[in-house]
């Protein structure tokens, strides 16, 4: 009981001392913090062109994210390959080749698979078309500096892209 008694003490005094003082009112003069003004023409959103909302920092290490950022680069090279080969035929085939990249640490392109089973576009041509311009390609490094595997899905038809 002593011990609650002093806390009660205590909260008695430290309440008598701030009532009817003014240590703790905003004085006339107070003034708000500071915030960043706005650049002209900057609504505050942090909202690019289209709407989404901007990237973080992209990472220095392979990720799928900028795996598919770098494919989404190169991606007018894989349909000029469909263009050049399949596409050419009197009936174009359209449809999907599925691939995987094996990408060693230093980012670069060691062997591309196809997956003819899962595949609804199976073209040797074309597949010897993406292989060559997709070695060609280089990555991000690899978090561990050993080989990655990435799984990619080009969706094509005679027009370029599948919708």
């Amino acid at each position: 009981m002593v011990v609650r008694g002093r806390r009660l003490a205590l909260v008695a005094a430290l309440l008598s001392v701030g009532v009817g003082s003014s240590a703790c009112k905003k004085g006339s003069d107070a003034q708000p913090p500071p915030t960043a003004e706005a650049e002209p023409g900057d609504d505050g959103d942090d909202d690019d062109d289209e709407g989404e909302l901007e990237d973080p920092e992209e990472s220095p290490y392979l990720d799928f994210s900028n795996f598919n950022d770098r494919v989404d680069e190169h991606i007018s090279e894989i349909v000029a390959c469909y263009q050049e080969t399949a596409a050419k035929d009197p009936d174009a085939p359209d449809g999907r080749v599925k691939t995987t990249f094996v990408i060693n640490g230093d980012g670069k392109v060691t062997e591309i698979k196809f997956d003819e089973q899962r595949s609804t576009l199976f073209h040797p041509a074309l597949n010897e078309c993406i292989d060559k311009v997709a070695s060609e390609w280089t990555f991000n490094i690899s978090l561990t500096g050993g080989d990655t595997t990435m799984p990619y899905t080009f969706d094509l038809e005679p027009g370029g892209l599948l919708p």
